[in-house]
């Protein structure tokens, strides 16, 4: 669902309706969607690390495979398809709009993308292109595939996840912790760090994936054993009322998602909430689109790309809320056409490689021992002084 929310808040763009009516309302749904996600990577992440503890390699390598693959191969099919959006939104009767902004954001992300190739590419080979400052690279964050800044967020926290945690659970050095990532991001709020069309670089996301990583923490204290979470949940919400810049609608978005965890953790089942929960989140359809979201979020803008390219010579003189409608109705199809394609051949062949390579990773290293050292190990396990 917030795979679909990024979607449709970016077709509102390339159709040109995002600052009035109901096309404001859409393109408003993008950036929250992405927070939102943050929350639960926070909580899952956690959840993964505390549940299956491994070398920090064979985790680091896992969580590689499960996003590289794929953001790789939508970012070199987003390089080309971001020549094709110049030239589409170029063509469109609406161009000439003086409230279209999008026109010159698409056309400097393809400059960027051609005059610091090598640039770009050692960024995305990395994927710390978020964490680059738009000006120390033009459009680093956005190069080459718009959403996948949030790919980058990402991996970002991946690679600190685990020590973070040590310090969390251990609550050693919690507090000296704490100050510090205050004082980041108050230095990122202050704009020393650059600028960012994105809450792209860790810091900035820091708040996020901290609620996440606490309401995972607290979990086994509340589920299904306090009489009142829904007072829990509240309390939370409240506790961050004064953090600025933390949007609540996002955060009630996840409470509520997480009080129904909570509340069907045990005995209470049976209850209207709790049913209702369950056919939201845990019904086919859901489950579908949930497998193939990764897929689904870094190929729509290729696929609209695509869509709008075809629209634009049907239909050359199409307004923006035609062109909405009809960009809508074709890209969906053709999304979900290529995010199955993509998962089965894609996706899902990272995630078993990845997994193959962290159980390898994850062994003890044991020297092999060659016939010589056969020899000595059994004639030591056979004399009289052996212990």
């Amino acid at each position: 669902m917030l795979a679909w929310a990024v979607v449709f808040s970016h077709l509102v763009y390339f159709s040109d309706i995002y600052t009035h009516g109901f096309g404001a309302l859409i393109s408003h749904l993008g950036r929250p969607a992405v927070l939102i996600f943050v929350i639960v990577s926070g909580f899952v992440i956690t959840h993964a690390i505390v549940e299956r503890p491994e070398r920090y390699r064979s985790y680091l390598t896992r969580r590689f495979m499960r996003i590289f693959p794929l953001f790789a191969i939508t970012s070199a099919i987003g390089y080309f398809a971001c020549d094709v959006q110049v030239l589409t939104l170029a063509r469109v009767a609406y161009s000439g709009d003086s409230d279209f902004d999008f026109v010159p954001l698409v056309n400097g992300i393809a400059s960027s993308n051609h005059q610091n190739l090598w640039l770009h590419v050692l960024a995305h080979l990395t994927m710390m292109h978020g964490a680059i400052s738009d000006g120390a690279l033009p459009f680093s964050a956005y190069a080459f595939n718009i959403p996948a800044w949030s790919i980058s967020l990402e991996w970002q926290f991946y690679v600190i996840a685990p020590l973070v945690l040590m310090i969390v659970i251990r609550h050693k050095f919690l507090i000296p912790a704490a100050i510090v990532l205050a004082v980041i991001e108050g230095a990122f709020g202050a704009g020393l760090f650059g600028h960012f069309y994105q809450p792209s670089f860790l810091p900035a996301a820091a708040t996020y994936f901290a609620i996440g990583i606490a309401c995972r923490l607290i979990y086994p204290s509340i589920a299904g054993s306090t009489r009142y979470p829904i007072g829990i949940a509240a309390l939370i919400i409240i506790m961050l009322l004064p953090i600025s810049g933390v949007p609540i609608a996002s955060v009630l978005v996840w409470m509520l998602v997480y009080l129904g965890l909570i509340v069907g953790r045990e005995g209470s089942s049976d209850s209207f909430f709790v049913q209702v929960h369950r056919r939201l989140w845990e019904n086919p359809v859901i489950l579908y689109f949930g497998s193939r979201s990764y897929s689904i979020y870094l190929t729509h803008i290729p696929t609209i790309t695509l869509c709008h390219f075809v629209w634009i010579r049907l239909k050359p003189l199409a307004g923006p809320l035609e062109t909405f409608v009809a960009l809508s109705i074709m890209t969906v199809p053709v999304t979900m056409i290529a995010a199955e394609l993509l998962y089965r051949s894609v996706e899902r062949p990272g995630i078993a490689l990845g997994s193959r390579i962290a159980q390898w990773l994850n062994q003890p290293l044991v020297p092999r021992m060659g016939p010589l050292q056969d020899i000595l190990t059994r004639k030591v396990a056979t004399s009289p002084d052996a212990p």
